[in-house]
């Protein structure tokens, strides 16, 4: 089955589960992967521990995250499969800067990224605060050690706002519904789901 989308972005909450869906979707329709790429950022380890540095990271991920998708799409030439929409990076940075900061932040982010491809469409992946915190725990990354419940009840909230503000179609898809053990089914609903041409409202999908 054809899909309708050539950009594909997931996004969702820390731990929700975007790179497993990602893989997993890339994979499925032979697409070219796009991961999101956060070890590199120095800053990162040292603002989930003491909130230190949050404009130094914001800007570190606007620098790797460009240059990823620059030298990304030189060469990719089929369907695109994203964890991350780089859009929210500006989610992130209203929440954790000051406004002036913020400015700054908005500023640089429309100079990198005016001219890049943007994605079709974005499948967010719901999960309750408890699931994505137990898959946190459970991954035991060092840099998200310092990470609680408050910060990303935080995180969801901003997200629900961001959402609503998106120029593209938003698959809202419950967590708790994406059955890897049932490849052959999430195959098949999936197909269905991206055969179609969606409108700018949201959806709510559960499998």
């Amino acid at each position: 089955m054809r899909i309708n989308y050539n950009y594909i972005a997931i996004e969702g909450n820390i731990g929700a589960g975007k790179t497993t869906l990602a893989k997993f979707l890339s994979n499925h329709f032979n697409g070219d992967l796009l991961l999101e790429e956060f070890n590199n950022n120095k800053f990162l380890s040292s603002y989930y521990a003491t909130g230190d540095y949050a404009l130094q990271t914001e800007i570190q991920f606007l620098i790797d995250r460009s240059k990823q998708i620059k030298e990304f799409f030189k060469k990719s030439s089929s369907v695109v499969i994203s964890d991350y929409y780089p859009n929210k990076s500006l989610l992130f940075s209203k929440m954790n800067l000051l406004r002036e900061e913020f400015e700054i932040i908005k500023k640089l982010h429309s100079v990198l990224f005016n001219n890049f491809y943007k994605p079709e469409i974005l499948i967010f992946i719901d999960s309750a605060i408890d699931e994505v915190y137990r898959n946190i725990k459970t991954r035991n990354r060092n840099n998200e050690e310092a990470i609680d419940l408050l910060y990303l009840e935080n995180i969801s909230r901003n997200y629900e706002s961001w959402l609503l503000k998106l120029k593209i179609p938003v698959l809202r898809i419950k967590g708790k519904t994406i059955d890897y053990s049932n490849p052959n089914s999430l195959c098949e609903n999936f197909e269905v789901l991206l055969s179609k041409k969606h409108s700018k409202n949201q959806s709510k999908i559960e499998f």
